[in-house]
């Protein structure tokens, strides 16, 4: 592939994914495990190696990408007008008796590390991000009040109002994870009980069975007959539909786009659930909202990256032959 390439980071809890594109699509994906261990600029130094790494793999030299679109778990804050990530899927410092995640961390500096090489750098939330790429590309389609919410390691949201994205004083807006939906619910990574991460996340359904087993394991085993693991799911799925109700009554909005691996490797056992149980709310409200599984799937994360970035006359070749299609298997970096 030759011409001008854009870079797309997508971090994550459990991993964090890099893309180089040009007009001719994606052509390479490359990833790692999250490095969860040492200072708090272990990750964006991972970012970063794992950038250098695809240009070197395709023959770009770094200082020839225009530009970096970064898709990242959040919350963020924002310090001398930097971004620092305060995610709770990746600090284990904001609630330290936890026990789940093995540093010390209360902010990552991510922005002042990765923009020491590269200068043009676009960070949103993962969340808003996506918004972005399923509008563009994925089953938004071009919608004005549209939603997105992922369903992971850790829940988040992004919308659009009237057109307009939203974002909030740090970029974090509407942030649905963090939305109370309990009185005496268990401890969520920020601090808060009973919010909807608390309640429904990959960590959370595997906290609830318990074991030593993974959100993938419980979903086995419920399909497999499991009362355990059915009453759970069917719990998280009730918690979800209510989290999707309470934000469409602020929000008002036309369409709810769901992502994220929990969703979307389970969406056929969950979406029956979820619209059952958001239809059930106030209709004047509910009415009308057409909530739709995400149209990018696998691809979503390079895609809510690279959206950021994209210049407007690359969109419409993207949108036509939908060039992520193309996109060649992600290859896993040991080291």
């Amino acid at each position: 592939m030759t011409g001008s390439y854009l870079a797309g980071v997508d971090i994550g809890g459990t991993k964090i994914a890099v893309s180089l594109a040009n007009t001719s699509g994606i052509s390479i994906r490359v990833y790692q495990n999250t490095r969860l261990e040492g200072t708090s600029t272990i990750i964006p130094e991972q970012v970063d190696f794992l950038l250098r790494y695809a240009c070197e793999q395709r023959g770009v030299q770094p200082d020839t990408i225009m530009a970096v679109g970064v898709s990242s778990c959040g919350p963020f804050v924002k310090e001398m007008n930097r971004t620092l990530l305060v995610a709770p899927n990746l600090c284990g410092g904001l609630v330290p008796d936890r026990g789940i995640i093995p540093n010390d961390w209360t902010r990552i500096p991510l922005e002042a590390v990765l923009s020491r090489r590269w200068s043009t750098l676009t960070i949103e939330n993962d969340a808003v991000a996506a918004a972005v790429a399923e509008r563009l590309f994925g089953a938004g389609g071009g919608e004005d009040d549209l939603v997105y919410v992922t369903w992971s390691t850790g829940i988040g949201s992004g919308a659009y109002i009237n057109g307009m994205l939203i974002h909030g004083k740090n970029g974090n807006a509407p942030h649905i994870g963090h939305m109370y939906l309990a009185e005496d619910g268990p401890r969520c990574g920020c601090g808060n009980f009973g919010d909807m991460e608390s309640l429904v996340s990959g960590l959370a359904i595997a906290r609830d069975y318990g074991g030593g087993l993974t959100a993938e394991d419980v979903f086995k085993a419920c399909q497999n007959g499991d009362g355990k693991a059915k009453e759970i799911i069917s719990k998280a799925i009730r918690n979800f539909a209510r989290g999707l109700a309470s934000i469409n009554a602020i929000l008002d909005t036309k369409v709810i786009v769901i992502g994220g691996s929990v969703f979307i490797n389970n969406s056929e056992m969950l979406l029956p659930g979820i619209r059952d149980e958001f239809y059930r709310s106030f209709p004047v409200l509910s009415e009308g909202v057409d909530i739709r599984p995400s149209g990018l799937g696998s691809y979503l994360g390079d895609m809510a990256a690279l959206s950021l970035v994209m210049p407007d006359d690359w969109i419409r070749k993207w949108q036509d032959n939908e060039l992520w299609e193309r996109a060649p298997p992600a290859i896993m970096l040991d080291r």
